[in-house]
């Protein structure tokens, strides 16, 4: 069976990615098909340690050329040939004219578009016709486009003649697997960049410090500090020093295990996101057998919750809802059995091994046609 040559092309991508949806899907598709998959990026480096979490996957590095979008034009000019399957992010002018650069010099070569999109987008399209145009120019110049929740594909559909099939990210498993029957604390837990507008990590101290006085429980904050916020936290102490005990800023924490150890410790994961396109660290935590309080401005948070079975989904921007949802986590008995129903359901459902099948189902079904 001939295999597939199927290639990424992120040239903006980071050492980072190889553990997230850019470097996973080509190295689970790799190890699990008959195909050749490659990264092709101007900024990973080759020695980085987030190598180990695709063995085996090719990482081509390509010159920085004026720009990314350049930098990915060029390497298609001299290399469309070489590619079966061209796999690229996010619908725009970039993507649009990659797509069509490497069907004119290859014309039989196939597209795959993953969206990676956030609600901003689509309401975007609501209201920008220039920019509606072109995600319907983008989506209909490809051969297979998803996205990442059926939250989202209810929105963009009606933007495209192209059906968009819905497919999540998933987690990449340690090789290590933290006891998640360990002793559970009473803690909420966040990982995120602090203090960025995004993680909105101001409504999440002030939610706790609302209803610190009608529960027992602390809260525990991972992650780098944005420095802008450091100021936020010092007259939040000064506001609420009695939380000092309470409250414990980690700091970033890289190393997998580690960071597997506190989410089974957590009872409870906490992400009040203003927007997000995905929330990988939801899919973790909730694999590590946490419950979760996630805002209605995360498009996979009715699948995290698994309908809202796991968690509460509560309004952005509210300290309020925020609050009682607090509350409310705080007074539920979670046994073990409730545990292992969580981490069951997050071993399917985010599992790169079924996601990558899912996709390959579709590849072929496209080269059928």
């Amino acid at each position: 069976m001939k295999r597939i040559r199927f290639l990424t092309l992120h040239p903006a991508g980071t050492d980072v990615d190889l553990t997230k949806d850019e470097g996973q899907i080509p190295y689970t598709l790799c190890s699990n098909y008959p195909i050749d998959a490659k990264i092709v990026s101007c900024h990973i480096n080759n020695e980085t340690a987030n190598l180990n979490a695709v063995p085996g996957l090719i990482v081509e590095h390509i010159p920085y050329i004026i720009n990314n979008a350049v930098s990915g034009l060029l390497y298609l000019i001299l290399n469309s040939k070489k590619i079966d399957w061209l796999n690229i992010y996010f619908a725009g002018r970039q993507a649009y004219i990659w797509t069509k650069v490497f069907k004119k010099l290859n014309h039989k070569g196939k597209v795959y578009l993953k969206l990676d999109m956030d609600f901003r987008s689509s309401d975007l399209y609501d209201k920008n016709k220039r920019e509606k145009n072109i995600f319907s120019k983008c989506t209909e110049a490809v051969d297979l486009v998803s996205v990442e929740s059926e939250a989202l594909k209810n929105r963009i559909q009606k933007y495209t003649s192209k059906e968009i099939i819905v497919i999540g990210n998933g987690i990449s498993k340690p090789k290590f697997y933290t006891n998640i029957k360990q002793p559970r604390e009473n803690t909420f837990l966040t990982v995120a960049r602090l203090g960025t507008k995004q993680k909105a990590t101001d409504i999440l101290l002030q939610g706790f410090a609302k209803t610190a006085d009608m529960h027992n429980w602390n809260l525990k904050l991972i992650g780098t500090i944005d420095d802008n916020f450091r100021k936020y936290i010092t007259s939040f102490f000064v506001q609420y020093p009695n939380l000092k005990e309470r409250i414990q800023f980690l700091g970033p924490i890289n190393d997998r295990e580690r960071l597997y150890n506190e989410y089974c410790k957590a009872k409870v994961f906490v992400l009040p996101s203003r927007w997000e396109s995905y929330g990988i660290s939801c899919a973790e935590a909730v694999s590590c057998g946490c419950r979760l309080i996630l805002t209605n401005t995360i498009p996979p948070a009715k699948e995290m919750t698994n309908g809202e079975k796991f968690g509460e989904i509560i309004e952005v921007n509210s300290v309020e809802a925020l609050g009682e949802a607090l509350l409310k986590e705080s007074s539920l008995q979670v046994t073990y059995d409730d545990i292992d129903e969580m981490v069951n359901y997050a071993n399917i459902r985010f599992s790169w091994d079924e996601i990558c099948g899912k996709i390959y189902k579709n590849m072929k079904s496209e080269e059928s046609l």
